[in-house]
This record gives structure tokens, sequence and C-alpha cells, in this order.
């Protein structure tokens, strides 16, 4: 059975090709969080014969569709994908260790629904994103400060 970024693909009128369906494994084996070097690497070792310009080709046409979006920590240039499953992703970065939390509820129904009403237009999809600095990360730098003011 396909898949529903499979479908998208279809639907859209693309062909499901060689390069396309390895670098969706490649995302979907990832969860989504992967950056494009880290695709390119993947999909080199897995079938050597498809070309950078095809990974990016389809990176891009993946985020036209909607099936991905690209996400930036702090100024990075290069950006990582996310997963847009059912249209929609919602993460906290931490900026200090870079790890993607995830969550399912966003509670962002009611502000969807408002906007297309007030703006009379029909959403299709959303990427929330927070960032702060995580547990792990936040005990060592609170010991440092402890330490410094001894």
């Amino acid at each position: 059975m396909d898949g529903p970024h499979i479908q998208r693909l279809k639907q859209a009128g693309y062909r499901l090709t060689q390069a396309r369906l390895t670098v969706l494994d490649v995302l979907e084996s990832e969860h989504g969080h992967i950056t494009s070097a880290d695709v390119l690497e993947r999909v080199e070792s897995i079938k050597p014969a498809i070309g950078r310009a095809s990974v990016f080709r389809t990176l891009d046409l993946f985020t036209q569709l909607g099936i991905i979006r690209p996400t930036y920590i702090d100024t990075s240039l290069t950006p990582t994908y996310v997963m847009m499953h059912g249209g929609h992703h919602h993460h906290v970065i931490c900026t200090a260790c870079k790890r993607f939390f995830e969550f399912d509820d966003c509670g962002m129904e009611a502000l969807t629904r408002n906007l297309e009403e007030t703006l009379d237009i029909r959403i299709s999809g959303h990427l929330l994103e927070f960032y702060g600095v995580c547990a792990d990360c936040l005990e060592p730098a609170a010991e440092e400060t402890k330490a410094e003011r001894l």
C-alpha cells in the first residue's frame, strides 16, 4: 500500500523515480530531521548512481509539495528538513545541543479556524517551531554558574 507521501507525488502528477523513492526512504528512516548533506551521504550509500543534482531537485520538489519543510537552527545556512505528516509538524530545538523534541498536540485548531475565517483562506498545514535549552544542557550551565560564584 502506498503511503501518504507517495500518494501526494502521484496526485500531483509526478513519476515515482528511483531518486524520489530513495530520498523519501532516507527522510522517512530519519523521521525527517536530516540535513541535505546527510541525505546525500545516505542516498549515495544506498544507490550510488543517483547524482547530487537529482537529490537536490527531489528535496526542492518535496518542499514544494509540502512533504518536507526546511528549518534553520541559529544562523545555519544549511537547513534541516522535517517531514510534514498530515500537513503539519511541531518541535522544540535545543539551541545548545541542537536536539529536536517533537510533540503532537500543538493546540492550533482554534487559531487555524480563526485565520481561515478572518483571512478567507484555506490553511493546508503549518510548522510550529520553538527554541530553548533542554534540561541536559541547562544542568551543566547551572553548575558552571555555581562554580563561578564560589
